[in-house]
């Protein structure tokens, strides 16, 4: 009889029940923005397609995960429709701490704003068109003021309409934007000359002079 037999068991039986050990939870907090200093509430935090929290106004989030000391974890992040979930999850360690762990993450609008300040140098009244449809007008200074809204790296065209005002040079100008992956301000500066109209004089007619 092999003595040893009842002590491999214990010592398989010990194993089988390390591994078996419940996983522990651990907490720690997400917060998620658009831009710097700009929260994003609504933010969906998903594990393996279960919901664990969303965030509120705050761009703030406490979530639970379970598992292992020194496990790492993938979360999905999910953001409202008007912004760009990450492709990428945010992969978090869950660890003991004296505070909660913080994890940033960001979701982008979809759309950005450019704001596009116009100063015409003998223009005034003159309107401004994006896409065919008047966005602005110019004071009596010649400066005017809009806000494009469109995706990040798109170009927007914008023209000076000089219809009402045949005479300024150059004809209807235009300017070209690019939208940045950021709201920006931009400076649209053109300088017109106004061509005269001919002027015609009129002139006595000549010819043979009659004697009388």
């Amino acid at each position: 009889m092999n003595r040893n037999g009842p002590l491999l068991l214990l010592l398989l039986g010990l194993a089988a029940c390390s591994r078996q050990a419940p996983a522990k939870s651990y907490d720690l907090v997400v917060r998620v923005e658009a831009d710097p200093g700009q929260p994003v509430a609504g933010v969906k935090l998903l594990h393996g397609g279960q919901e664990l929290g969303a965030t509120g106004v705050d761009g703030r989030v406490v979530i639970r995960a379970t598992g292992n000391e020194g496990e790492r974890v993938d979360l999905d992040i999910t953001c409202p429709a008007a912004y760009r979930s990450p492709e990428a999850p945010l992969s978090v360690t869950l660890r003991r701490a004296t505070g909660l762990p913080e994890y940033f993450a960001a979701c982008k609008p979809l759309a950005r704003k450019l704001v596009v300040a116009a100063r015409l140098e003998r223009g005034a009244g003159l309107p401004i068109r994006y896409l065919g449809r008047e966005v602005a007008r110019t004071d009596a200074s010649g400066v005017a003021h809009c806000v494009i809204e469109g995706e990040g790296g798109k170009t927007v065209e914008l023209t000076v309409d000089t219809t009402e005002r045949p005479l300024l040079r150059p004809k209807s100008p235009t300017a070209r934007f690019r939208i940045a992956e950021r709201d920006e301000l931009v400076v649209m500066e053109q300088a017109f000359q106004s061509s005269a109209k001919p002027v015609v004089r009129a002139q006595r007619p000549t010819g043979p002079v009659r004697i009388r």
